[in-house]
């Protein structure tokens, strides 16, 4: 039997969601230190979730929970299960977005292109094996109309990313948009298939060689002759 109390922190959760103008983002951001280390072990909480449960089975009524804390506080910050996920998703995408930073900052003397685009697979590849709960969500977002929203703008923004990184070999704008959006689609659609096939080892890393082959494949258009990094004029 449902409580009375438990009822109505639902009601009010459903009312104050409505008044939400996006249900994808969290209700308030927390400013007080206490308030970010709450939030901060409810994501926590959501990505050991994702890789005991998986996405389908996390409720907000399992997240609170698992955080030790009374749902209602859970609904203060995070109007829905999808808000949390979503929230999961964007300390993701600062990770991926830091780790491409690391990777244009470090030394690439005489690295061609090809070298850079080997360099990239086999980072978003280590990310997507070793990062705690990314596997698990990015894996099941197109699974979830709820969550697809979520997929095309982060990736939107890791495109916008990589198109800053060629804007830097000189390709032109109308050019370097189309181009990092599709390198960064046809990378999220194989990566997902590699992970789907992670029981075989031999396979999957056939995907991965298969991968930076269509890559290179495409980008020799932009950049013949294996152009070196360094040759390109480019500061990062």
């Amino acid at each position: 039997m449902v409580s009375k109390k438990a009822t109505n922190v639902k009601k009010i959760a459903n009312s104050e969601s409505g008044k939400n103008a996006d249900p994808l983002n969290p209700r308030k951001e927390p400013s007080r230190k206490r308030s970010i280390n709450r939030v901060q072990r409810i994501l926590d909480v959501v990505i050991g979730l994702l890789e005991k449960n998986g996405i389908e089975a996390i409720t907000t009524n399992m997240i609170a929970a698992e955080a030790s804390i009374p749902i209602g506080s859970l609904y203060q910050y995070f109007p829905n299960k999808h808000a949390v996920l979503n929230a999961v998703g964007q300390r993701h995408l600062e990770r991926i977005n830091s780790m491409l930073s690391e990777i244009f900052q470090s030394d690439l003397t005489g690295k061609s292109w090809e070298d850079l685009v080997d360099l990239v697979i086999d980072s978003f590849a280590n990310f997507y094996l070793t990062e705690p709960g990314f596997a698990p969500l990015w894996s099941s977002m197109k699974q979830d109309l709820k969550l697809v929203e979520i997929n095309q703008e982060n990736n939107l923004k890791i495109s916008e990313n990589v198109s800053t990184i060629l804007s830097q070999f000189n390709v032109n704008l109308a050019e370097n948009r189309i181009i990092s959006k599709i390198i960064v689609e046809v990378t999220d659609a194989i990566l997902n298939l590699w992970i789907r096939e992670q029981k075989d080892k031999g396979f999957s890393d056939k995907i991965i060689i298969e991968l930076k082959i269509i890559l290179k494949s495409y980008l020799t258009r932009y950049f013949p002759g294996g152009q070196n990094y360094l040759d390109s004029d480019s500061s990062f």
